[in-house]
């Protein structure tokens, strides 16, 4: 099952624009301006204090990964108890509604292992066998199915395939 994308911190705030950092290693806008036009035009008056650019500059990552404003609360009602809660928008929902800006995301690691791995004229199973893996986490890993830890990304391609492994940060 492939993990779900959740906010890891907001890098800038920009009239409305919101460019987060994705766990998935996508950077990532959010235009609010479409969204509170629909809310505003839906009647949804609990958003209607995020109009105020002091009151949404106040956004926040929570501890469940979402967008909220501290300062903006609304009434929650579940088994007939009500409770005030901050503000927040579902993190599934911020990601259909953002555009990608940036990032490594999950799919360029399995598509160079993959890419070197034909290559090399290896098969999945060939790989596996030479770095200690198995042939269904090779296939998890290049369909974006499956986390690598950098330590196991190494194993596979020096073992693996004989390749030597470069990389930079620039």
């Amino acid at each position: 099952m492939k993990r779900l994308p959740r906010i890891i911190k907001i890098t800038s705030i920009t009239d409305l624009v919101v460019q987060t950092l994705w766990n998935n290693g996508e950077l990532r806008e959010i235009d609010f301006k479409p969204m509170l036009a629909a809310w505003k035009a839906n009647n949804e008056q609990i958003y209607d204090p995020l109009q105020e650019k002091k009151v949404f500059e106040t956004i926040a990552v929570s501890e469940d990964h979402a967008l909220y404003w501290p300062n903006v609360s609304i009434e929650l009602s579940f088994n007939g108890i009500t409770r005030k809660c901050p503000l927040e928008i579902d993190p599934d929902v911020l990601y259909e509604k953002s555009k990608l800006v940036g990032g490594y995301g999950h799919s360029h690691i399995g598509q160079l292992l993959k890419a070197a791995r034909l290559k090399a004229g290896l098969s999945q199973k060939e790989v596996a066998m030479n770095s200690g893996t198995s042939r269904t986490y090779i296939s998890r890993i290049e369909n974006e199915h499956s986390d690598i830890q950098f330590d196991v990304f190494y194993k596979i391609v020096k073992l693996g395939m004989g390749k030597d492994l470069k990389v930079s940060i620039e």
